[in-house]
């Protein structure tokens, strides 16, 4: 990996993550230009990618969304959009189909 580790920022986001758990750190990836939020406990591990290009009050709810902790929730929020998704997409094409029958 190339880039660097972010001990500081301006609006204290790395000290918000420490305090959520001090195993983060938040490293910026020279080759990808994007912001990493890594957990060096047991094993350094990538947690997430951030999709922002600076330090933010985002930063930190992202990293709170995203914990393991709520990863059911994730994953059953996901689960009744794409079913969501699916009936809108069915009830779609039935009325496409019974459109071209009338």
């Amino acid at each position: 990996m190339i880039g660097r580790v972010i001990d500081d920022d301006l609006f204290g986001v790395c000290r918000r993550l420490k305090s959520i758990d001090d195993g983060y750190f938040v490293f910026l990836n020279y080759k990808t230009g994007k912001f990493e939020v890594h957990n060096k406990k047991d094993t350094p591990t990538l947690c997430l990618v951030l999709p922002y290009d600076r330090l933010d009050e985002r930063t930190v709810r992202t990293v709170l969304y995203t914990r393991a902790e709520r990863a059911r929730e994730i994953v059953e929020r996901m689960e009744r959009e794409n079913a969501r998704l699916e009936a809108e997409r069915l009830r779609t094409t039935v009325n496409k189909a019974l459109s071209t029958v009338r």
